[in-house]
């Protein structure tokens, strides 16, 4: 080829210049190319043929406008690209693998176009798209991950309130709990029950927990609050809601608290309170090896819902045991709680506390000294027992 042959053949900024002008054509390219290497693209029933070609020929316009010398570098295009593909659920990667596939089809254009003639200045153009390629490419993914990170709040935002609206009082709305059940795909029928527990461990986790009870037959959906959670879970059973709480005895060890079982999804509202009375009918010093039901702990639910009436009669029944020495003090109502929790026997009672049954038998003398109740005495022994719990739930 001679010297003025190659000065004739047009220079990579006019080749670019030619391919802004067919961009519509390129754009369609771009398009086949991205269906025929990236399913995901196919797999999106959100995003239409449409939005992929509007996409594709902006960021090609905007390239090409560069590399012809005809517009300054403006990324807009990009950045319109990334947001969209994170609105319509397609992958990230498949919105790197476009920008790529569409640096290839600017590439194989540019040589075709200039008759395979890789010139220098051909050469650094490549260069020059390609770097293009990751600029766009960076800025499309920076758009994407803000725009996924947005509505990743949004959504949380969005089911924050519809948590909200499932635990809240139904009264005035029955339909309301109902509704809120189908957009967590759980049954509006069946058996529920609602669970009032300390916060969960980092290592079980909301996540955890759900599954763990998806194994026992119970889905479920839970809300974290500031002193823990509240969940409600249900079960085609009674069962089946029994053998979900086993389950989660074994995973929360803490203070759990369970409503009365009920059939409807207009109950949830009355059932959070229940779970939280009876939560808190537990205490440090009353460690149930299983979540407390509602429907179990009447004594107890009597003293949380009128704690200073609780008080009184603790101080009433108690009277001198109270004003002890600290450590004496807490021996002798652990020698009490022991022997209510083994049915009044001695023995046992003896047995648990690793004591000899006379040092039992002694302690409970000397309740009934300070008291002036006698344990033996089955009316003076629930005074002691109603005394006990409104000291060790309100004290």
């Amino acid at each position: 080829m001679s010297a003025t042959e190659f000065d004739l053949h047009p220079s990579p900024t006019d080749l670019a210049a030619t391919m802004l002008d067919g961009v519509d054509d390129l754009a369609n390219e771009l398009v086949r190319r991205i269906l025929g290497a990236e399913h995901a693209y196919l797999e999106s029933t959100l995003l239409t043929t449409e939005q992929l070609h509007d996409a594709a020929r902006n960021n090609l316009a905007s390239m090409l406008g560069k590399l012809s010398g005809r517009a300054p570098m403006r990324l807009e295009a990009a950045r319109d690209a990334g947001r969209l593909k994170a609105e319509q659920g397609v992958p990230l990667a498949a919105l790197l693998h476009a920008f790529r596939l569409g640096g290839r089809l600017v590439w194989d254009e540019l040589m075709e176009r200039s008759d395979g003639r890789a010139s220098h200045a051909l050469l650094d153009m490549a260069a020059e798209v390609w770097a293009l390629v990751d600029v766009y490419s960076d800025e499309a993914a920076e758009a994407y991950r803000e725009s996924a990170d947005m509505r990743a709040r949004e959504s949380a935002e969005a089911r924050g309130r519809l948590i909200r609206v499932l635990f809240a009082d139904h009264s005035a709305n029955p339909t309301a709990a109902a509704d809120a059940l189908r957009t967590f795909r759980i049954p509006d029928h069946g058996y529920f029950a609602v669970i009032s527990q300390e916060p969960l461990t980092a290592a079980v986790g909301v996540d955890g927990l759900i599954a763990r009870l998806r194994t026992a037959g119970a889905e479920s959906v839970w809300d974290a609050e500031v002193d823990g959670s509240v969940g409600l879970i249900c079960a085609a059973t009674e069962s089946a809601i029994d053998a979900a709480l086993v389950a989660l005895s074994e995973l929360c060890p803490g203070r759990v608290g369970v409503s009365s079982v009920f059939r409807s999804p207009s109950g949830i509202g009355d059932a959070v309170g229940q779970a939280r009375l009876a939560r808190s009918c537990t205490s440090a010093e009353i460690a149930p090896s299983a979540p407390v039901r509602y429907d179990s702990v009447p004594v107890p639910l009597l003293l949380v819902r009128d704690p200073n009436s609780g008080r009184i009669a603790s101080r009433q029944i108690l009277g001198d045991l109270l004003g002890l020495p600290r450590a004496e003090r807490q021996s002798l109502l652990a020698t009490l709680d022991a022997w209510f929790s083994c049915g009044g026997s001695t023995r046992d009672a003896a047995e648990s506390l690793h004591y000899h049954r006379n040092t039992v038998l002694y302690r409970l003398r000397r309740i009934a000294e300070l008291t002036g109740r006698d344990f033996r005495d089955p009316a003076q022994a629930a005074e002691l027992y109603v005394g006990l719990r409104a000291h060790q739930l309100l004290s």
